[in-house]
């Protein structure tokens, strides 16, 4: 399993970012939330799913990052310079916790889902799932959590029910 840290330390592509992170509880949400602003980057990162290519880094970017408590997801909004929305991204986690430095760190079960603006989603890395569990690097109960939340997660965004995406817009400003 890997292991991805909030504040992304380690990322080459970074020239320049700042790092923001707080502790919410309200009605919709409960536990941490970042915000990593990429001033400046080496070169854009761009995905293609299907026929199309978005750009979710690039010189004035931010991804806003939800870690709930007790949950098997994490979220990463991608946003651009004009506050626009690329795409949402939740890694399936077996576990959320925090560094010593109390940045949070998910620990990923390899599935994704990413979910476009035109509503339209994604399923990323099951090949990487079957391929952990064949490997021996994945018990059999982890397989089955990632694919259960996977589920779950992919039923709310389908009925329109997914509580983060519904409130992106009113964390975007929250730092």
């Amino acid at each position: 399993m890997k292991l991805k840290f909030a504040d992304r330390p380690n990322w080459t592509r970074i020239i320049k970012k700042r790092y923001v992170q707080k502790y919410v509880r309200d009605h919709c949400f409960e536990g941490y939330i970042s915000w990593l602003f990429l001033d400046e980057v080496k070169e854009p990162l761009t995905m293609k799913y299907g026929s199309q290519e978005i750009c979710i880094a690039d010189d004035g970017y931010f991804w806003l990052m939800f870690f709930p408590n007790n949950k098997h997801h994490s979220l990463t909004v991608m946003i651009n310079e004009q506050n626009k929305v690329m795409q949402w991204y939740f890694d399936i986690v077996k576990s959320i916790k925090l560094t010593d430095e109390g940045i949070p760190v998910i620990e990923d079960l390899y599935l994704d889902l990413v979910v476009l603006p035109n509503e339209q989603y994604y399923i990323l890395d099951e090949d990487e799932l079957d391929a952990a569990l064949e490997e021996g690097a994945m018990n059999r109960n982890d397989y089955k959590l990632a694919v259960d939340e996977l589920e779950k997660l992919r039923m709310s965004v389908e009925r329109g029910e997914n509580v983060l995406l519904n409130n992106t817009d009113r964390y975007m400003k929250a730092w």
